[in-house]
């Protein structure tokens, strides 16, 4: 039953509105009683009748008239038959009460909040359930950037992006390798089958019309297949064996060991795209949304029931209160009656004392055997009445100690309602921003630390071109001192040759004198030589004409001729 279909107890105010509430209530409720119930209701069908019940219910007296009232109806009257009858209705009205009292809790028993449980289980599972998947959505961004700083703070983020990316393109070439092998197996795999197969139907290739052996042919093609068959094995198993080493190679540590959770979750980072990353971060927020809505609401819920159990807590209080109260005036009467009838008992001693004869003595005893028998009913009677006080006074305080820990879960749940679910949502509206603005700080670091990386390396590349140009002026400047002294050493040259080839046409120049000198004396001998047939034929004798010498002193002119001019000194 929900709070809103169960009924809400009136506030009682009066014995009579609590008699009346509670006999509406049965009046209302299912017809399918007990036999004992219907007896019970019967016994107290005339309950109005007594005179107790009358007095008490009766809202025109007052606490103090009602106390009268009790105290004078349980006051012995001097007549046995009519104590008896007062105790009886007493008696009785005090059995109603407790049946009123009986019922009033059972009422108030049917109202018991029969969702607690529920609720419970509703919040256990609901609240939980929001925050596990709210821990489930923020672990892995937390970690991704928990992962990227701390490699920022070791200082090898670029390293460790760089063997991913390596990583990567090996991994791509491993898979493409092992696709190409795993072809090549299928392939050879099939090859391997079709020789067995082949080598099964050689087998049957038998002579004499199947009865004989195998024949030559076939065995020699068996033989042939069988050497086919362990070189296609032995290359396959090369093959598996090389995918194996493709497979252990997928999973090496790699440079950066001592990191390597942090580097899975930057490979996490990097694999997955940014769209997904984005509904990854927008789960989240909804996550947090979740989470936020089902604490309000379930928080709600509870606050709900423990209001209706204060309005419960109310009802029983006032029905305490007057049962207590109606019990207080019953008990205060009896010792009133007590007191009555014991100042009446001690006079019927007197008079049985100061009796004048045996009748008026039998008369007055037969009042003290009857006021003795009142005023010890009348005792037992209040015993139960001083402890059913008793017991509604520990009620009380039972009752009192259920508003007070009431009033506080109200409390403490009005406040968890409030302050407790805003601050929540506070301090996952701030959490959610952090795990951004560290994510974007991340990425400013990130992009931070690439510049940085890009100007160290044009930097690298500036100097280097500074130092590339600087040494290609040296360069220069030793091309022209080669230039330099090759072009000094080329000078030397030129002057050495020109030395040379001063010398040399000195040299030829007088050559060339002595050649002219002697080509004129090598004309003239030959002339001679070519005159010498005419001139002995002519009887000259063929005399040798020598050109005179500047020096020559006119030596023998008797010597020998040379005609040809060869051998003079």
């Amino acid at each position: 039953m929900s709070d809103a279909a169960k009924p809400k107890p009136s506030k009682i105010t009066s014995a009579k509105e609590f008699i009346a509430e509670h006999a509406k209530q049965t009046q209302s409720t299912s017809t399918a009683q007990s036999t004992e119930e219907n007896a019970t209701q019967s016994r107290f069908a005339n309950i109005e009748s007594n005179p107790f019940y009358e007095v008490m219910l009766d809202d025109s007296r007052s606490p103090d008239e009602k106390l009268k009232a009790v105290t004078e109806a349980l006051t012995f009257a001097d007549s046995r038959e009519d104590a008896r009858e007062t105790l009886a209705a007493f008696n009785a009205f005090k059995e109603f009460l407790q049946f009123e009292r009986k019922r009033m809790a059972q009422e108030i028993i049917a109202l018991t909040d029969t969702e607690a449980f529920a609720e419970l289980k509703n919040v256990f599972e609901d609240i939980n359930t929001a925050l596990i998947t709210f821990e489930d959505q923020i672990g892995p961004l937390t970690d991704i950037v928990d992962a990227v700083y701390t490699l920022r703070m070791n200082g090898i983020t670029f390293d460790v992006f760089k063997e991913l990316l390596r990583e990567r393109e090996e991994a791509e070439e491993r898979r493409l390798e092992k696709v190409e092998l795993t072809n090549t197996i299928k392939e050879l795999e099939s090859i391997i089958r079709n020789l067995q197969m082949s080598n099964s139907h050689l087998k049957d290739d038998r002579s004499f019309f199947g009865l004989g052996g195998i024949k030559q042919s076939a065995r020699e093609k068996i033989a042939e297949n069988d050497l086919l068959l362990a070189e296609k094995t032995v290359a396959m198993q090369s093959l598996v064996d090389r995918v194996t080493e493709l497979d252990e190679a997928q999973h090496s540590a790699g440079e950066f060991e001592e990191f390597a959770q942090e580097k899975e979750k930057l490979r996490e980072l990097l694999d997955i795209s940014s769209e997904d990353h984005q509904k990854r971060q927008v789960a989240l927020v909804d996550s947090a949304q979740v989470f936020i809505n089902t604490t309000e609401n379930r928080v709600s819920s509870v606050l709900s029931h423990f209001t209706g159990m204060n309005d419960q807590i109310d009802n029983l209080d006032e029905a305490n209160f007057t049962m207590r109260g109606m019990y207080a005036i019953l008990n205060d009467g009896i010792k009133g009656a007590d007191a009555a009838n014991e100042a009446r008992r001690k006079e019927i001693k007197d008079a049985i004392e100061a009796a004048g004869g045996d009748l008026d003595r039998l008369n007055q005893e037969r009042l003290e055997r009857d006021i003795n028998s009142h005023i010890s009913s009348l005792g037992r009677s209040s015993v139960d009445t001083t402890a059913v006080l008793a017991e509604l006074t520990a009620s009380g305080h039972r009752v009192q100690s259920m508003r007070e820990a009431n009033e506080q879960q109200v409390s403490k749940t009005r406040a968890l309602h409030t302050s407790g679910v805003a601050g929540v949502a506070d301090q996952l509206s701030t959490v959610l921003q952090a795990v951004s603005a560290a994510a974007l700080g991340e990425s400013s670091e990130a992009a931070k630390i690439s510049l940085e990386r890009m100007n160290r390396t044009t930097n690298d590349l500036s100097q280097r071109e500074v130092i590339r140009v600087a040494l290609g002026t040296k360069e220069v400047n030793a091309d022209l001192s080669n230039a330099l002294s090759e072009l000094s050493e080329y000078g030397e040259t030129i002057r050495a040759a020109t030395a040379i080839t001063r010398e040399g046409l000195t040299e030829t120049r007088e050559l060339l004198g002595q050649l002219e000198r002697q080509t004129a004396e090598t004309q003239t001998a030959v002339k001679e030589s070519l005159d010498v047939a005419a001139d002995v034929t002519s009887g000259k004798g063929g005399v040798t004409r020598t050109p005179k010498a500047e020096n020559d002193d006119g030596g023998d002119s008797g010597s020998t001729p040379n005609p040809f001019g060869l051998g003079r000194k």
